[in-house]
C-alpha cells in the first residue's frame, strides 16, 4: 500500500483514493513530525512494496493489520531485519507479531494512535438518545442494525446515525455484499444513512451523539472510531476483543465477546438497555479525566515519532 518514502507518499492504485484509519495517521505523521527527520528514512505502512524500500536509509513498517496478514509475511523466517524498527499501533498488536513471527523485543515499539479532537466534555440532552456507528460495515454494523431494532421496540426516543461504507478506502465494489442491509437502515424511521462522509462531519455527528454501540466481530488492532468517540464525550458500548480492552482505557463499557451471533446480539442489547434504563448514567458514567487519552494525542505520538526517528537515523 502507501509508503512515505523521504518524506514523500508513494501510493499504489489501492492506496490512492483511500481515506481511512491508516491514510488519516499517514497523514498526521507528516504534518506533525519533524519533516528534516522524515526525509531520512522510509516508512512503510504495513504493506511493503519493492520499489519503496531504500537502501542507504533506514526502513521502518509501521503495522496496521494483524499479525495473520498475508502481507505480514515478509516478516517471517527473519524477514523483520530488513527494517530498523517494526511500529506497532498497540502491544495486542506487538505480541501477536513477536509470538508469530519470532521478532525479538528490542526490535519493536508502540506508538498508539493519535486523533486531533480536543476533549470537550459537555452535557447532552436525552429526550433523543443519539446512537452511531462509524466504522466499515463487516466489523459488526449486521448486528447492530436487529439490536438497535429491538432497542427501538423498547424505547421511543432512540436514534441512530450510520456512517459506514468502503468507499472510504475508495473500494465502493465492496459495499455489494452489504446492499441489502444497507437497504434496511435507509427504511428505517429511526436510523439515518449517510455512507461514507469526510471525517470532520463524522466528528461533527459525534458531538451529537450519546452512544457508540459496536458489536465488533473484527480482531482490531486499535480503533480509531473507539478513540473518537471517547474523545468526543460519547458512551462506548462493545465486547472485550483483541485489542478494544486496550483501546478504551477503561472508559467505556464493555461485555464479553462470543463468536456465538445470536448470543452476541443478546449481550449488546442487555448492555444497552441497562443503560437507557438510567439516562443519567450516559452522562455519569466515566470519570471524565480519563477521557482525555493522552496517550492518543497529537502531542504524545509527535514527541514518540521524533525520538524514534533521531534514534534511527544517528
Amino acid at each position: 500500500m502507501s509508503a512515505l518514502v523521504k518524506g514523500k507518499i508513494s501510493d499504489t492504485n489501492l492506496s490512492r483514493n483511500a481515506k481511512g484509519g491508516t491514510e488519516q495517521m499517514r497523514d498526521r505523521l507528516l504534518r506533525n513530525v519533524r519533516p528534516d527527520l522524515l526525509e531520512k528514512v522510509t516508512i512503510h505502512l504495513s504493506r511493503v512494496r519493492p520499489e519503496n524500500i531504500v537502501d542507504g536509509i533506514p526502513n521502518i513498517f509501521w503495522a496496521h493489520d494483524l499479525a495473520n496478514d498475508p502481507e505480514s509475511k515478509i516478516l517471517a523466517d527473519g524477514g523483520y531485519r530488513k527494517f530498523a524498527k517494526i511500529v506497532f499501533v498497540s502491544y495486542w498488536q506487538r505480541d501477536q507479531y513477536m509470538l508469530m513471527y519470532g521478532i525479538p523485543h528490542s526490535h519493536c515499539t508502540v506508538i498508539e494512535n493519535a486523533i486531533e479532537k480536543n476533549f470537550t466534555p459537555h452535557e447532552r440532552s436525552v429526550d433523543t438518545v443519539n446512537f452511531i456507528y462509524h466504522t466499515t460495515p463487516h466489523r459488526g454494523l449486521h448486528l447492530l442494525y436487529p439490536v438497535f431494532d429491538a432497542l427501538c421496540k423498547r424505547y421511543d426516543n432512540l436514534h441512530l446515525d450510520v456512517f459506514s461504507s468502503f468507499e472510504v478506502y475508495g473500494w465502493k465494489e465492496r459495499d455489494k455484499p452489504y446492499e441489502k442491509l444497507f437497504d434496511l437502515l435507509k427504511k428505517h424511521p429511526n436510523i439515518t444513512y449517510h455512507g461514507a462522509r469526510p471525517n470532520a462531519e463524522v466528528l461533527d455527528a459525534l458531538d451529537k451523539a450519546h452512544i457508540f454501540l459496536y458489536p465488533c466481530i473484527w480482531q482490531e488492532t486499535s480503533c480509531i472510531a473507539m478513540i473518537e468517540a471517547i474523545r468526543s464525550d460519547v458512551l462506548v458500548i462493545h465486547p472485550n476483543l483483541a485489542a478494544l480492552p486496550e483501546t478504551a482505557s477503561e472508559c467505556t463499557h464493555m461485555y464479553d465477546f462470543t463468536e456465538n451471533v445470536q448470543d452476541h446480539m443478546n449481550r449488546a442489547y442487555q448492555a444497552t438497555h441497562k443503560i437507557l434504563d438510567d439516562p443519567v448514567f450516559i452522562n455519569d458514567y466515566v470519570n471524565k479525566s480519563l477521557r482525555v487519552l493522552h496517550r492518543n494525542s497529537i502531542t504524545t505520538f509527535t514527541d514518540n515519532w521524533n525520538r524514534l526517528l533521531e534514534q534511527v537515523t544517528r
